[in-house]
């Protein structure tokens, strides 16, 4: 018997060839006499293999579902045909627990299928998690899938300090240079009116110039040294007018906005988040590239995810979280092939009999159980004591 010789697919018998079909495929025929089924043999793995490729390159690409469909020549509803249980893979998100990282870049995005938390190193993506807003729970939920680093980059979020704290208490913090300048700069503007806001404007511009220990203890007397010299005009108090102040004691101090530009740099250096990046550990792999912002995530990164998603502005929910969770998982250390991923959910085909099965399962809930059923086809006329009495209910 040929090695290659498909079995009878109804009563797994011997075939043998029987002839072409009239696109040229070879023909298979049972060799039983009671059976004579015929049938020809098919590669689905190749066929879905193919179709998962241009799907693949679709999702983490900029072409246009029209622009793929005429690259294989067919029309882009018979493209998105195939692409329907392709949808239902899950990408895989399992980053190595136990890899202990010199530094880790923390940020969150948003986009029109939520918010995106995304960790990752200076070259890598490390893992990802979807959440509505950047709140320490979703936090929790990103970083606990990491082992703790010897140092993270924020941009200082609330929710990211909370969980740094509570699940890496040991691990440096750097606060990204660059919104620490946009903070005083949303402060006093870009071009401040006062001696006092261009100063303290120069000095958080100058955060990103300084290389070495000897320019940041520098920088920090210059920023002692402005705290001493603008103290009185810092300190200076205005009466509130007599609309907000009806008994005329209440103050409020004059310059605000320069005041809480200072006070937002003074911060950040007395809790040492300024400038962690110059003073790696001893057990730093590669102290040379520790950085002092954020940049490799929010342009390397961040702003890819959003040329994705803008190109493909049609797709929305669901399907754009797939199609930047696979542009995420290209980037990540040791990224699988995606057509093995695919082969081993079956296509996506395992989990559309899941979502079958539980549609199914829910459609058998009725009153008796206390579980609402998915749908319904009438209203009930008997008597059901939960809805009260209403104007128009039979028997009122």
């Amino acid at each position: 018997m040929l090695k290659n010789r498909p079995l009878c697919p109804v009563c797994a018998g011997e075939m043998k060839k029987n002839g072409t079909t009239s696109k040229g495929t070879t023909r298979w025929r049972c060799k039983s006499p009671h059976c004579g089924a015929s049938t020809i043999k098919q590669r689905h793995d190749l066929v879905h293999a193919a179709a998962f490729r241009t799907f693949h390159a679709h999702a983490t690409g900029t072409l246009s579902l029209s622009q793929a469909a005429s690259a294989q020549g067919c029309s882009r509803w018979t493209l998105q045909r195939r692409f329907t249980t392709f949808w239902l893979i899950d990408v895989p998100n399992t980053p190595d627990p136990n890899r202990i990282h010199d530094q880790i870049f923390i940020d969150g995005t948003y986009t029109s299928a939520g918010c995106l938390l995304i960790a990752s190193t200076i070259d890598n993506v490390l893992c990802w998690h979807w959440a509505t807003s950047e709140t320490t729970k979703a936090y929790t939920a990103l970083l606990s899938q990491l082992a703790p680093p010897l140092c993270v980059v924020l941009d200082g979020g609330q929710g990211a300090l909370s969980t740094i704290k509570k699940l890496w208490p040991n691990t440096k913090i750097q606060r990204c240079l660059i919104h620490a300048q946009r903070v005083v700069r949303r402060h006093v503007t870009t071009r401040p009116r006062t001696q006092a806001g261009k100063a303290i404007l120069a000095l958080a511009r100058g955060l990103t110039h300084i290389h070495t220990l000897e320019q940041a203890a520098q920088w920090a007397a210059t920023l002692h040294q402005f705290g001493q010299v603008y103290r009185t005009f810092l300190n200076e108090k205005t009466i509130l007018p007599p609309e907000r102040n009806p008994t005329g004691t209440k103050t409020e101090y004059t310059h605000q906005s320069v005041r809480r530009a200072y006070f937002s740099l003074r911060n950040l250096y007395r809790k040492n988040w300024l400038f962690s990046y110059l003073t790696p550990p001893d057990n730093a792999l590669e102290p040379h590239r520790w950085a002092a912002t954020t940049n490799s995530l929010e342009g390397g990164i961040n702003s890819q995810l959003k040329f994705i998603a803008r190109a493909h502005r049609g797709r929305g929910g669901e399907h754009q979280r797939k199609m930047l969770e696979w542009w995420l998982h290209a980037k990540t250390p040791l990224p699988d092939d995606p057509i093995e991923i695919a082969r081993q959910h079956n296509w996506g085909k395992d989990q559309l009999t899941k979502v079958h099965i539980l549609t199914h399962n829910e459609n058998q809930a009725n009153h008796e159980t206390g579980r609402p059923a998915l749908y319904d086809n009438a209203i009930p006329n008997e008597y059901n004591h939960n809805l009260g009495i209403r104007k128009g209910w039979p028997g009122t």
